[in-house]
């Protein structure tokens, strides 16, 4: 804002501002940085077609005034009345495009402010989204680091549940393996005892001496009887046996 009140012309331009007063300066300061096409204040601190053809201007017509002033006589009551004229008017423009400047200024904070704002609510919505994933996040994490521990425990039991069960198939095969033994040897003996059971055959080994002398006598009979014959099935070499200890 300063640098828009305080003319800075390029000191190429000396001569020219060496004859004019700071009001005049000032109001071409202000007509070449605040017209509607105006100059940016590094244009118009640089040496400048537009800034040279209004100084030439002003300096021109500065001159007319003051040879004016002199033709209309020596220095009294209109000098002064004519300085207390300009002076204010002077004075005021230079509060009106102070103004200018200063609302101009204004707007340009009040729109930067609101701009400011907007992004201020942004951020800070953006910050609570941000602060609320992270802390659900953190509530997984957490949750899951608490996992860990009944996890563990129960891999643990897992283990060992597996270990007994692996050690009770290893025992229930032994059972089973021993019934089969049994099993097979009472098959075998109620085999042995079918084969054996039938009456009209003659066993291997006799139970009894009874049973002894009971087929020696079934093989006496035999030989006359066909209906003994018949009726048992006798071994070969119990024949001869008997047949043996008969004639002793």
């Amino acid at each position: 804002m300063t640098g828009i009140l305080t003319p800075s012309f390029h000191i190429y331009y000396s001569k020219q501002l060496n004859q004019l007063p700071r009001s005049i300066k000032i109001d071409i300061w202000r007509r070449l940085t605040s017209r509607k096409h105006p100059l940016s204040l590094k244009q118009a601190s640089n040496i400048h077609p537009e800034v040279e053809d209004l100084l030439n201007k002003a300096v021109e017509n500065y001159i007319k005034k003051k040879k004016y002033q002199k033709m209309k006589g020596p220095k009294g009551t209109e000098s002064i009345s004519s300085d207390c004229e300009t002076l204010p008017r002077q004075e005021n423009e230079e509060l009106y495009i102070s103004k200018q400047v200063l609302e101009k200024r204004i707007e340009e904070l009040l729109d930067l402010q609101e701009q400011y704002k907007s992004r201020e609510v942004a951020m800070t919505r953006s910050l609570e989204e941000s602060g609320e994933k992270v802390s659900q996040l953190s509530d997984s994490v957490a949750f899951f680091k608490s996992m860990i521990p009944d996890t563990r425990k129960a891999i643990t039991s897992a283990e060992k549940s597996i270990d007994m069960l692996e050690n009770k198939c290893w025992h229930l095969e032994d059972i089973i393996s021993a019934k089969d033994r049994k099993i097979i040897a009472l098959v075998d003996q109620i085999s042995s005892h079918i084969r054996y059971s039938d009456i009209t055959i003659e066993p291997k080994i006799y139970s009894s001496t009874y049973e002894r002398n009971l087929w020696a006598k079934r093989h006496s009979e035999s030989e006359y009887d066909l209906e003994v014959q018949r009726k048992y099935t006798f071994r070969l070499t119990s024949s001869i046996a008997l047949k043996e200890n008969s004639t002793h």
